[in-house]
């Protein structure tokens, strides 16, 4: 990989997060989590995959009348991707 395409990567990467960011603030207007948080996820999954598990955090926290906390909705975000990642890709093989 050259420079000029790790440059290009880490624009694309960088853009995904702050959408990322935005679609979590419509949701979640008095608690965003870290922007790192968002980076972590799309190293795990796709850029679509996240923006599944933050429509769904939502959905969940509109179900418990906006009482989840900024740790709560960021665990269940992470168990709903890790959990469509299984359905998507496979239980994960021992080595």
């Amino acid at each position: 990989m050259t420079s000029s395409e790790l440059n290009d990567k880490l624009k694309v990467r960088t853009e995904e997060g702050r959408v990322l960011q935005e679609l979590w603030k419509t949701l979640f207007p008095d608690t965003v989590p870290h922007a790192g948080q968002f980076q972590v996820w799309l190293d795990l999954h796709p850029f679509e995959r996240i923006v599944y598990a933050i429509k769904t955090t939502g959905a969940k926290n509109a179900k418990l009348a906006g009482t989840m906390t900024l740790e709560h909705a960021v665990r269940y975000c992470s168990k709903t991707a890790n959990i469509r990642r299984t359905k998507e890709e496979g239980p994960a093989v021992a080595a």
